[in-house]
């Protein structure tokens, strides 16, 4: 609960009325031209006091030198409900309530989930992963203001988040079966790859040719691939080359002169 210097002045200010109302004499009458009022500041005790009809909550406070700023609530309670607009003027029996309004700004730091990325592999056996690249956590800054109606908590409203750092999410190989293209799993895969490029992923030919099966980038990309061939895994190479083999037959034009045989001896028996 927060106790300000603004708060303990209302408070003196109350008391002092207090005093004033307790040495009107008992039995007095009230003159014709006053009207009864309960004023209660912040969390001081409600104090009666004597106003001239009609006047708004502001003369009031005024008149009683209670010190309000533009913060506060200045409420007027009439039969147990607020009154508002031309209402507001005071009337015998009403309660005009000051509420002390105090904000309060802080700044704090949050920590942000960085997740995990998992891509499908058939250089790994099915279902094994592998870590490729560790995560981190991002970093959030987060501005919040909390409201405070004499002394309690009524309410946080973040105003401001802003992200520090960006948080990187970790990288994990997931191995899968190599993808299937039904009427090319008959083929000898495994002896076309080794007679384009005896057998090696990464192979590159000066001539513009690449990977297990010497994709040109041109063919690779008609057959949706995705960087260079001869940097994909083995099996999305392999996956590419039967697409190519169930669209264009064994004699695709846009593999270079030795794969056409390598294609028709492909037609043997076994497969990869």
């Amino acid at each position: 609960m927060l106790a300000t210097n603004r708060t303990a002045l209302r408070v003196v200010a109350a008391m002092a009325t207090t005093a004033l109302a307790f040495t009107l004499v008992p039995g007095a009458a009230v003159a014709q031209d006053t009207v009864d009022v309960r004023l209660k500041v912040a969390t001081a005790p409600a104090v009666e006091v004597a106003v001239a009809p009609r006047v708004w909550p502001s003369e009031l406070i005024e008149e009683q030198a209670v010190e309000v700023d533009d913060n506060d609530i200045v409420e007027v309670v009439r039969d147990g409900r607020e009154v508002t607009g031309d209402n507001k003027r005071v009337r015998d029996g009403d309660t005009v309530r000051v509420v002390a309004v105090e904000r309060e700004r802080k700044t704090k730091t949050q920590s942000v989930r960085a997740g995990v990325v998992e891509v499908p592999t058939t250089d790994l056996a099915p279902g094994r992963r592998k870590v490729v690249r560790e995560g981190r956590a991002g970093v959030r800054e987060v501005v919040a203001v909390r409201t405070f109606h004499n002394g309690e908590a009524v309410k946080y409203r973040v105003v401001d988040r802003t992200m520090v750092r960006e948080p990187r999410a970790r990288r994990v190989l997931v191995g899968r079966e190599p993808w299937s293209v039904p009427g090319t799993d008959g083929l000898n895969w495994g002896a076309l790859a080794d007679c384009e490029s005896g057998g090696n992923p990464r192979a590159v030919n000066p001539a513009g040719y690449y990977g297990l099966y010497q994709f040109n980038v041109a063919t690779w990309r008609s057959v949706g691939g995705s960087g260079m061939p001869h940097l994909a895994s083995a099996g999305e190479q392999t996956y590419r080359a039967k697409l190519l083999y169930k669209a264009r037959g064994r004699s695709p034009a846009e593999l270079r002169a030795p794969a056409l045989s390598g294609i028709s001896r492909a037609a043997g028996t076994g497969s990869r």
